[in-house]
């Protein structure tokens, strides 16, 4: 491979990178261009899409998003409050060599990286997809690699039912047996309750702004790349909500919220199953549920016998500024 270019892309040159996140390996809905502008002008970070260029052909990119510390160091990271992934793009490879493919496609991430360094951020932290396994050309270049995980359910040939726990199938006949009904529907204010009541019960507030969620199921509406269910009482009162988004490798669980009023009702378990009943009408092969990195969250998700599946951050710091525990409290 030829000499590589690094340098941010133009809002015309958006439509490149869209063609490369639809045929990458590593690309995802949230690789987008409208999906990373959105989220990082709502979020309030600077966002850049870095693009690698060989004789003027887009081979690679990463989306950055910059903020600052204390009001004066500069930081990094590919995701941002609602963008679970994000991370580096490249194109398939035509080489059914390893060592080919490893090398062209390392050259490309190195020059990234270089890219990501030449902007003198004191603290850059990259979260990648599941569907990225190899984070050797971030650790040789000095990155740190931390693993974290999520659930992946198979809905391709499988018979749902039957493979989720009795304690899981007891509570989604529990919902029925208490007049709970699934609805496909898009209710942002109703949605927007169930999250502020999510989280108060906690004892916090959303980590997130109502305008940036808004913003985000705006996007999905348009893009027509996901849908809103939510479950409902008797009497009409949302007792669970959640929004599923896809793209060309998978559907996730983005986001999910409850009233904790109707935590007994088997509300949530029945709406999973619901989902992922029409996920299988729509030939989706896999489910990403997500939520595997937080205690009671990955208890009741496990319930449906899901398969644990890891994915990677690497982060890295740069001078005598020792600020990674701070930063790291603040991506967790």
């Amino acid at each position: 491979m030829e000499t590589i270019e690094v340098r941010t892309l133009n809002s015309d040159e958006y439509s490149l990178w869209d063609d490369l996140v639809a045929v990458s390996p590593q690309g995802t809905i949230f690789h987008s261009s409208q999906w990373l502008v959105t989220a990082g002008h709502e979020a309030g970070f600077k966002t850049e899409l870095l693009g690698a260029f060989c004789n003027n052909q887009l081979v690679g990119g990463c989306a950055i998003h910059a903020y600052q510390i204390a009001g004066f160091f500069t930081a990094i990271k590919s995701t941002t409050p609602l963008t679970p992934y994000g991370g580096i793009i490249l194109p398939p490879h035509e080489s059914t060599k390893v060592r080919e493919r490893e090398k062209d496609e390392w050259m490309i991430i190195q020059s990234l990286l270089a890219g990501i360094h030449g902007k003198r951020p004191y603290f850059t932290s990259l979260t990648m997809s599941p569907l990225v396994i190899d984070v050797r050309p971030y650790i040789w270049q000095g990155w740190e690699d931390i693993i974290r995980y999520c659930y992946i359910f198979p809905i391709s040939g499988t018979n749902i039912e039957q493979r989720i726990s009795k304690n899981s199938r007891r509570s989604i006949k529990k919902a029925e047996k208490s007049g709970i009904v699934v609805r496909q529907k898009w209710d942002k204010d109703s949605y927007w309750d169930l999250t502020v009541n999510t989280y108060l019960k906690q004892g916090i507030r959303p980590p997130f702004s109502q305008k940036l969620l808004f913003s985000l199921i705006e996007n999905i509406q348009t893009t027509r790349c996901g849908d809103m269910w939510i479950a409902e009482t008797e009497s009409g009162e949302a007792a669970s909500a959640e929004i599923l988004i896809w793209d060309h490798t998978m559907a996730y669980r983005w986001s999910a919220a409850s009233h904790e009023k109707y935590n007994d009702t088997g509300s949530t378990s029945l709406l999973i199953l619901e989902i992922m009943k029409y996920l299988q009408e729509k030939n989706v092969g896999i489910y990403n549920m997500m939520a595997a990195n937080t205690p009671h969250l990955a208890k009741f998700i496990a319930s449906f016998n899901p398969e644990l599946v890891p994915y990677y951050s690497v982060q890295k710091e740069r001078g005598i500024l020792k600020i990674g525990n701070t930063v790291r409290s603040v991506f967790r």
